[in-house]
C-alpha cells in the first residue's frame, strides 16, 4: 500500500492546527492538511491508567419504552484521551487522573501537567494562547498554553457540595460538556441532576468575566457545537437542545422523534443541517438546524462527516461516501473501522479495534494501516502528524518519515 499512497499524495503538505475535538466548533472532523505517506509511528504515550468513562452502558438497554431493543451506547463521550493540537504541542485531559497534560508533538515528551480536583472527560480547546476545559469538580478552567499556569477558573453551580460518583467525589454540578470557545466567547455547562439544577454558561474567554448563566432544559452531556447565532447542546441519550448565543434563551429542541439523541453531533459547514446519533434503531439522523425538522436517517451509522458536496459515514462493518444532495452512493468499502472518522484533504482516516486505516477519497481504496493499542476512538490530523487515542489510554503519533 506504500506505493499507492505515494502515487496519490505527491503534492506539498499543508500544516494546520487541530484545536479541539473534531477540529472546530461545528465538530466537522475535516482538515485541509495533506499528509504525505506512508506514515510511520514516531512515538506512543501510554498512560498509567486507562480512561474511566462516566457511563459504561453495558448492556446497552435504555428505557422502559424500548427495552426490547439493544441500542448502541449513546453516552460514549469519554472513551479515550482525545487530543487538541496547536503548533508543536499536544493537549489532552484524563478522566482517570483528573489531569490535563501537554506533550511535545515531535517527541511525545511531557511539557507540563495541571491537576483538577475531578475527572476531565472532554478534550480541551486551545484558543487565544490558552487551554480551556472543565472537570467533574464543577469548575471551568483556563490555563496558559505554553506553561499550564492558571489564568482563571469559575464554578457555575450554586455551591461546592460534593457527592460520590464514579468511585470518587465529584461536584453536585459537574461539567459534563466541553468548553467551547468561539471568538471571545466561551460556553460550558454545569450539572446533570435535574433536581439540583442544571446550567448553561457564557463568559469572556480572555478573563472569565461578564456573560450569563441560564438554566439548562435537559441534562447536558457531550461536545457543544456553535453557529454564529446558536449554541447546540447534546444531552446524552435524548435530543440536542438549542440556545441563543446572545442571551442563552432556549429556542427549541432538535429532534425527529422523542428518542433521537446521542452525545455525538455534527453541524455541516453551511450551518444548515445537524447530524446526531446513534438514536433509536441505531440510526443517525439528519435534521434542519433552523426548523428542527427531520430530513433523513442512516441506519447503523456511527459517525458522519461532511465536506463540500459529499458526506461520509462509518458503520460497524463498512465505510461509505455519498452525495449530500440526493444521497446517492459514490463508493462503499466493506472494512470495519467503526470507532472514529475524520478527513484530511484527499484522505479519509478511520479508527478500528487495534488498527487505524487511511482510505482514498477518490475511490475508497484502503491505502494504509497501522496497529494501535486498543480501540481508536479519537483521531486528529495536525501539523504533519496523525494522532490516534484509544480506550486503553494510549496516544499514538504517526508522521511522514524524514528523507
Amino acid at each position: 500500500m506504500a506505493g499507492v499512497w505515494l502515487a496519490l499524495f505527491c503534492v506539498p503538505a499543508r500544516a494546520a492546527d487541530w484545536p479541539t475535538r473534531l477540529h472546530d466548533v461545528r465538530r466537522g472532523g475535516v482538515s485541509q492538511e495533506r499528509l504525505t505517506g506512508p506514515l510511520t509511528s514516531t512515538w506512543t504515550h501510554a498512560g498509567r491508567r486507562a480512561p474511566s468513562p462516566a457511563w459504561t452502558e453495558s448492556p446497552a438497554r435504555h428505557d422502559y419504552l424500548h427495552d426490547w431493543f439493544d441500542m448502541k451506547p449513546r453516552q460514549g463521550f469519554d472513551r479515550c484521551f482525545d487530543v487538541a493540537v496547536v503548533g508543536d504541542r499536544v493537549y489532552f485531559g484524563s478522566s482517570a487522573s483528573g489531569a490535563v497534560t501537554c506533550l511535545d508533538l515531535t517527541s511525545g515528551k511531557k511539557e507540563w501537567r495541571f491537576f483538577a480536583d475531578g475527572p476531565v472527560r472532554f478534550a480541551p480547546q486551545v484558543a487565544h494562547g490558552n487551554v480551556y476545559f472543565g472537570s467533574d469538580d464543577g469548575v471551568a478552567y483556563c490555563l496558559r498554553a505554553d506553561d499550564g499556569a492558571l489564568v482563571w477558573k469559575q464554578r457555575a453551580g450554586p455551591g461546592d457540595e460534593m457527592i460520590w460518583g464514579n468511585q470518587r467525589m465529584i461536584s453536585v454540578w459537574p461539567v459534563r460538556s466541553s468548553l467551547l470557545v468561539d471568538g471571545e466567547d466561551v460556553f460550558w455547562t454545569a450539572g446533570i441532576f435535574p433536581e439540583e439544577g442544571m446550567f448553561l454558561c457564557k463568559r469572556n474567554a480572555l478573563d472569565g468575566a461578564g456573560g450569563w448563566t441560564v438554566p439548562a432544559k435537559l441534562p447536558p452531556q457531550g461536545y457543544l457545537l456553535a453557529t454564529p447565532s446558536l449554541l447546540f447542546v447534546p444531552t446524552g441519550k435524548t435530543y440536542p437542545q438549542v440556545y441563543r448565543r446572545s442571551d442563552g434563551a432556549h429556542v427549541g429542541s432538535v429532534k425527529a422523534s422523542a428518542r433521537d439523541g446521542g452525545c455525538w453531533a455534527l453541524l455541516t459547514p453551511d450551518d444548515r443541517h445537524l447530524w446526531s446519533g446513534p438514536a433509536f434503531k441505531n440510526q443517525t439522523s439528519q435534521l434542519d438546524a433552523n426548523t428542527k425538522a427531520g430530513i433523513a436517517t442512516v441506519g447503523g451509522a456511527n459517525y458522519v462527516i461532511a465536506d463540500g458536496d459529499f458526506a461520509y459515514y462509518n458503520t460497524d462493518s463498512a465505510l461509505c461516501k455519498i452525495r449530500r444532495e440526493g444521497r446517492s452512493v459514490v463508493w462503499r468499502v466493506d472494512h470495519g473501522y467503526p470507532f472514529a472518522l475524520v478527513k484530511a484533504a484527499d484522505t479519509v482516516f478511520a479508527g478500528g479495534d487495534g488498527e487505524i486505516a487511511a482510505f482514498s477519497d477518490a475511490d475508497g481504496r484502503r491505502i494504509w494501516t497501522a496497529p494501535v493499542k486498543g480501540k481508536a476512538y479519537g483521531l486528529a490530523v495536525a501539523n504533519g502528524r496523525l494522532l490516534a487515542s484509544t480506550d486503553r489510554g494510549s496516544i499514538h503519533c504517526f508522521a511522514t518519515p524524514l528523507p
